[in-house]
């Protein structure tokens, strides 16, 4: 049975490549291909993945609700684990550089660049201009989390500095990013301890620095839930209803191995700077003791969307990508209750599958028996209708709005 270290390991490594291929995907494929009618236009980002030859390809399209897109002979190869795309650019960081591609003609053509420290997997947008990147990762004794603000508008560094962070005790291995939320005035970030055997500290810990000035560090910690946030950029973990922040936390057996704490969502009221000690909702406790809850997408109204996977079906690390274990469910963090939507098993825990825009949620399932389709949720209805077929790709990980 694969380990945390082994589970860092793979997402280290994939930091590390993030080196861009501006080639066409020249995928085969067997027989003649069904679904919708093709349907051009950059309105929305899609990347799927091609497991033999591994391969990672950006498409876009110009809608999520109808026909189909493939990726035969279109798209573009990037590789590495982030998903950084805004406005019509798709960007990544390089040897210490962070370059801006615009995408035309299914190829990525660089449109500026500018030095920076830290990792594409540790980076966040602030707003549609505003990209903070993390080192995201300080391996012991080292407590020091340093930052680049940047501006990808003109491609310049507006501000860098560090956070000293706690925690750390002997014998530990290193402190891992997991999560960075402007809400007004305020950023707030929480991260993860891990212990000499890679198992996350049972704790929650959130620092909080007022914004853009980057000062007044604040840093708290919990003990009902283990590391609040995800394991990654790529996967959003906060709802906000009324100014307050719910935040999922990560307890599952290959990113955190916290099996004496459930999954959950922590309140943080608006301007507070701590988790709401009268706000608990245990998710594993109204899931059979599951803990593998991935991904929390806020539908607005005190509800989001979030992945569980189905415990029974992970028995090995690599079932986390390549099976059919991923259930959608509707969570409201109000009444306390989680309702499973009707959709396929999906695959791929480092994903995410979902947009939510204009009173709908656009889900990506990426099923063994079922194809790439994404499915529309209505979130006044309640209805889903499937809609885009994503072709010429063994998954789907990822959908965004692009331009």
């Amino acid at each position: 049975m694969k380990t945390k270290f082994q589970a860092i390991n793979r997402l280290a490594l994939a930091a590390l490549a993030l080196t861009l291929t501006v080639s066409s995907c020249k995928k085969s494929t067997d027989g003649e291909e069904t679904g919708g009618e093709p349907q051009n236009g950059n309105a929305f980002a899609i990347v799927g993945e091609v497991t033999n030859p591994s391969a990672l390809y950006f498409l876009t399209a110009g809608t999520l609700g109808t026909g189909s897109v493939t990726a035969v002979g279109k798209g573009a190869e990037i590789t590495g684990a982030a998903r950084l795309f805004k406005k019509g650019y798709y960007y990544t960081i390089t040897n210490g550089t962070l370059i801006k591609y615009k995408y035309e003609n299914s190829l990525l053509s660089s449109a500026g660049q500018v030095a920076v420290t830290g990792s594409a997997l540790y980076s966040y947008w602030l707003n549609d201009e505003t990209l903070i990147v993390w080192n995201g990762t300080t391996s012991a004794p080292n407590n020091v989390m340093s930052y680049n603000i940047v501006n990808t508008g003109n491609m310049s560094v507006t501000k860098s500095g560090s956070l000293n962070l706690t925690g750390l005790i002997t014998g530990d291995k290193a402190i891992y990013l997991s999560g960075c939320i402007l809400r007004g005035s305020r950023l707030y970030i929480p991260y993860a301890v891990y212990n000499s055997e890679w198992t996350s500290h049972d704790i929650s810990y959130l620092a909080a620095v007022d914004y853009p000035a980057m000062t007044n560090l604040t840093i708290s910690s919990d003990t009902r839930s283990a590391y609040a946030g995800s394991f990654s950029s790529v996967i959003p973990s906060t709802a906000l209803l009324n100014g307050d922040i719910y935040m999922l936390t990560n307890t599952g057996d290959r990113w955190a191995v916290t099996p004496n704490k459930p999954s959950a969502v922590y309140k943080i009221k608006a301007g507070e700077n701590a988790f709401d000690s009268s706000y608990f909702f245990d998710l594993s406790a109204i899931s059979a003791g599951n803990r593998e809850f991935y991904g929390f997408w806020d539908l607005g109204n005190g509800k989001a969307i979030t992945r569980l996977g189905k415990a029974e079906l992970l028995k090995t690390f690599e079932d986390y990508f390549a099976t059919d274990v991923f259930e959608y469910y509707l969570v409201d963090v109000v009444a306390k209750t989680k309702t499973k939507l009707d959709l396929p098993l999906s695959k791929v825990v480092h994903a995410s599958p979902v947009l939510v825009e204009n009173g709908k949620a656009y889900i990506a399932v990426a099923s063994s028996t079922s194809g790439n389709f994404v499915y529309t949720y209505d979130i006044a209805s309640g209805s889903l209708t499937k809609g885009l077929e994503i072709k010429g790709v063994d998954n789907v990980n990822y959908i965004s709005r692009f331009n």
